[in-house]
């Protein structure tokens, strides 16, 4: 149950359902963003975000498309998976994103970049992360579940 005694649930949908607007929001939000990046992609940054954030017990709610084991080895330490080139850049710049924001570089966006990431797809990864950040965070505060 929530911190919240107003939330008559578990999960992150409950506790936006509080806020005026704010589930609408969010599910506009996470809808454009899934559209825009495929289901493992997307798992693998809600996964890894989740590790980074001290967060494993959200792994299976995040883990979307992926192996629940494999799930929570990601998290755990996504560097030594079996991931695609591609993958691993996007997951260098989540963890960066993540744990050192206020460090990341033109250098970090070219990595992205010859990862073969364009313009719009280096956007939508720097939305899922922070939309990932965002949501874990809630999540952990009020006691839910995120999604």
């Amino acid at each position: 149950m929530s911190r919240l005694s107003m939330v008559q649930g578990t999960g992150l949908d409950d506790l936006l359902s509080g806020a005026p607007g704010a589930l609408d929001a969010d599910n506009e939000m996470r809808g454009q963003i899934r559209q825009q990046l495929s289901p493992r992609l997307y798992a693998l940054i809600g996964v890894v975000v989740a590790g980074c954030l001290g967060c494993e017990q959200f792994v299976e709610n995040l883990r979307g498309p992926l192996d629940g084991f494999a799930a929570v080895q990601i998290a755990k330490d996504w560097r030594n998976a079996a991931l695609a080139e591609a993958e691993r850049a996007a997951l260098a710049y989540a963890e960066k994103g993540t744990l050192e924001e206020g460090s990341v570089r033109r250098a970090d966006v070219e990595a992205l970049r010859t990862a073969g990431f364009d313009d719009k797809d280096i956007l939508v990864i720097a939305t899922a992360i922070a939309y990932h950040n965002y949501s874990i965070r809630m999540a952990a505060v009020f006691a839910v579940t995120p999604r």
